[in-house]
């Protein structure tokens, strides 16, 4: 494989390009940077004399945080969520594939601009607007047919399911919470020694290893989601597979009220956008419990401007959630 870095010189990446025949006759490279904060994979936005698109290439660890392993294959799964949509005809909300090279693990893709949804962390408010947006491609996603070779994702989902369900309640986990905000380690002691909770949320994280019946993005969050001219694309797919249609949801509202730090925003959600005949509401409310807990004493921190003792009301309403 050929690894590229954030610093590949403009002349290597020509070469690397061309090998694939990947540029137009009298294009050239002018620029190369950084596209986004992802933590998962090499990311670059790739400007020429006569377009602009983005090179994502996977590697066998998460280019965020070297030190953790994570399988290599996942941009084939990127790959097929955005091929699946396209199969299934829902092409309006998700960038164009200009190539896929499965040998090299990397994907070119249409480039929708830098405006994503960084500061809406700080900002602490999320418009009705762009909520019914979500809901909506969640919808349009989750209808997708024809998905029963779809990659299971097994190893990404190992990964996911120890940071969500595992490490953020082991004692030893590493993680320097105090480093992040002081007093969060103190925060986080109490649910690291609640067995009972432990024990649930163990029992959660089997539900999530299994496969479902519906395709989900995975990642449901702000740091997957961009805006370019009014519209809002969905990204960064490589946790997808098929399983409960209620994880998706979850991560959503934990998200929306992670960035409010407004609990009743749940059940807001619950009455305008959760239809109560195909969702589980129990599992519906424990994976967003997990995600608002792990999002707050976990290692994947989010950039809040909460207060310890908004985190430590979220966290003891994300509790009250775990039946």
């Amino acid at each position: 494989m050929n690894e590229l870095k954030l610093n590949t010189s403009i002349e290597d990446l020509t070469v690397f390009l061309n090998s694939y025949n990947l540029l137009n006759q009298r294009e050239k490279i002018n620029k190369i940077s950084k596209a986004g904060e992802g933590n998962m994979n090499l990311v670059l936005r790739i400007k020429t004399n006569k377009r602009s698109f983005i090179l994502k290439q996977s590697r066998p660890y998460a280019e965020k945080y070297p030190s953790i392993k994570a399988p290599i294959e996942r941009i084939n799964t990127e790959y097929s969520f955005y091929k699946t949509l396209r199969d299934n005809g829902i092409v309006k909300n998700i960038p164009k594939i200009i190539t896929f090279q499965k040998n090299d693990f990397f994907m070119l893709l249409e480039d929708i601009g830098e405006s994503d949804f960084s500061d809406i962390y700080s900002k602490g408010y999320v418009d009705d607007n762009i909520v019914n947006t979500l809901i909506g491609i969640l919808k349009n996603i989750h209808s997708c047919k024809n998905i029963y070779n779809y990659p299971l994702n097994k190893e990404l989902k190992q990964l996911n399911h120890q940071h969500i369900f595992i490490l953020p309640f082991e004692k030893d986990n590493g993680f320097d919470l105090n480093s992040t905000q002081q007093g969060l380690m103190d925060l986080a002691k109490e649910f690291i020694e609640n067995k009972t909770l432990k024990n649930k949320v163990l029992l959660m994280g089997k539900r999530y290893l299994n496969t479902g019946k519906t395709l989900l993005h995975g990642d449901f969050y702000p740091g997957s989601w961009m805006k370019n001219n009014n519209q809002i694309y969905i990204i960064d797919p490589e946790f997808s597979f098929v399983g409960d249609i209620e994880f998706d949801y979850a991560i959503l509202a934990a998200h929306l009220i992670l960035i409010t730090s407004n609990i009743k925003l749940l059940e807001l959600i619950v009455d305008k956008h959760i239809n109560k005949k195909t969702i589980n509401l129990k599992l519906f409310y424990n994976y967003t419990a997990a995600e608002i807990i792990r999002r707050l004493i976990g290692i994947a921190q989010l950039p809040l401007n909460s207060t310890i003792e908004q985190k430590r009301k979220l966290l003891y309403f994300s509790k009250s959630l775990i039946t």
